[in-house]
């Protein structure tokens, strides 16, 4: 239950970011501010480097905690070191430092990601949905009334980005202090810290990669399309981004459990495991997209402000390919948590090959619709053969138990 408390005020406050800009700063700085945020979103997969499946399912407690720690010291310095050249070479002016601002928001979340990481592997979830509860909440409701009272982004963007890196260092340090952890009775090793960034490294290009293809349709309609078109689709998107996020934090505090399942060779429960997650997910999916063609484009003209009556196909586009997104990054998850990560990233090469290249077409021809259609077709090819490898790998497990 905190789990998903947490879950929903992280899923919200993104929701909440889009609203605030597009209400108190108009459309046109909305659709810079959605593309920042798709940007920072991409980048916080450096920060997070793949590593979170990695270590709630290291159940031998491999490694030490402040070796985790370390390695996402590097990975948070080099997403911000990324994150500052990237702005530089796009904007100009105060747009530069907006940029920067929202990605070291994003790049909380890597933060505290290595501290859930820890909670989670000693079976400590409903601590970590009390941490992800209590930040989120904050960053919201500070964010909300900073730029509310002084309309100006930059400065909310900074002052919300410290503070909250302040919030989230304190109360998930007093979090892991207070559980009992296992940990390897042995002194800290730098080597340790190299050999997880480089056995994360494939994970990593790999989430990356995936965030890529999703961002693809935002780029290609940046090089097309108006700020004012972007900010359209981002508000379109946004169902869809939620959908995906309320999956990857309810359902993933089961991964170590599958994992435990998958070890201890319990292959009917991990099946059955597996499906019904599944299963919750197509299910709640269905009822979203239902629900999302009879009130959801006109709850978002609501919330947001702006008439989206065009872009009601587009919509239902869009939420089909969120909740299909949702299945790829749990089975995702699950081939990470049974060490079958080494085929993430030639999926994501080949998914990346198929799509990417007819991105700017697509959009050039159909405008949103293109950039709608081009999402789903990358979250379903990625659905298709992460969904094959994984019964490919199942079959395999049981043949080799029953002999």
């Amino acid at each position: 239950m905190w789990n998903m408390i947490g879950s929903t005020c992280y899923s919200a406050s993104s929701f909440l970011y889009l609203l605030i800009v597009t209400r108190l700063c108009g459309v046109e700085l909305a659709g810079f501010f959605s593309l920042s945020y798709a940007t920072a979103q991409l980048l916080l997969q450096v920060g997070r480097y793949g590593m979170r499946t990695f270590q709630a399912t290291d159940l031998d407690h491999k490694y030490l905690f402040s070796e985790y720690k370390v390695s996402r010291v590097f990975s948070c310095a080099a997403m911000m070191l990324f994150g500052v050249i990237f702005s530089a070479y796009s904007f100009s002016g105060e747009y530069i430092a907006i940029s920067i601002f929202v990605i070291m928001m994003k790049m909380i979340d890597a933060v505290e990601d290595v501290f859930h990481g820890n909670l989670q592997q000693n079976y400590h979830v409903e601590l970590m949905g009390k941490m992800l509860a209590v930040r989120n909440v904050y960053s919201a409701v500070f964010f909300t009334l900073l730029l509310y009272f002084t309309r100006n982004l930059y400065l909310t963007c900074g002052a919300t980005a410290i503070t909250s890196l302040m919030l989230c260092l304190l109360v998930n340090s007093w979090a892991v202090q207070h559980i009992s952890s296992r940990q390897p009775k042995r002194s800290f090793q730098f080597s340790h810290v190299l050999e997880l960034l480089k056995m994360c490294t494939p994970l990593f290009a790999g989430t990356f990669l995936s965030l890529l293809l999703y961002n693809v349709p935002k780029y290609a309609m940046s090089n097309v399309m108006t700020d004012e078109y972007q900010a359209y689709y981002s508000i379109l998107f946004m169902p869809s981004f939620v959908i995906t996020l309320m999956c990857e934090f309810v359902f993933k505090p089961m991964i170590t459990t599958i994992a435990g399942l998958w070890w201890d060779n319990d292959l009917k429960k991990f099946v059955l495991y597996v499906a019904r997650i599944i299963g919750i997910i197509f299910l709640c999916c269905g009822g979203i997209v239902i629900a999302g063609h009879l009130l959801g484009r006109t709850l978002l003209e609501l919330i947001y402000g702006v008439d989206l009556s065009p872009y009601k196909l587009h919509f239902i586009v869009l939420l089909i390919g969120g909740g299909i997104g949702a299945e790829v990054y749990m089975i995702y998850n699950i081939l990470i948590a049974i060490r079958k990560g080494g085929c993430i990233l030639p999926v994501y090469a080949l998914t990346a090959l198929i799509t990417i290249l007819p991105a700017k077409a697509m959009v050039q021809k159909l405008g949103i619709m293109g950039a709608s259609l081009n999402y789903l077709l990358s979250c379903s090819v990625l659905f298709i053969m992460f969904f094959a490898i994984l019964i490919w790998v199942i079959l395999k497990k049981k043949k080799a138990l029953s002999h």
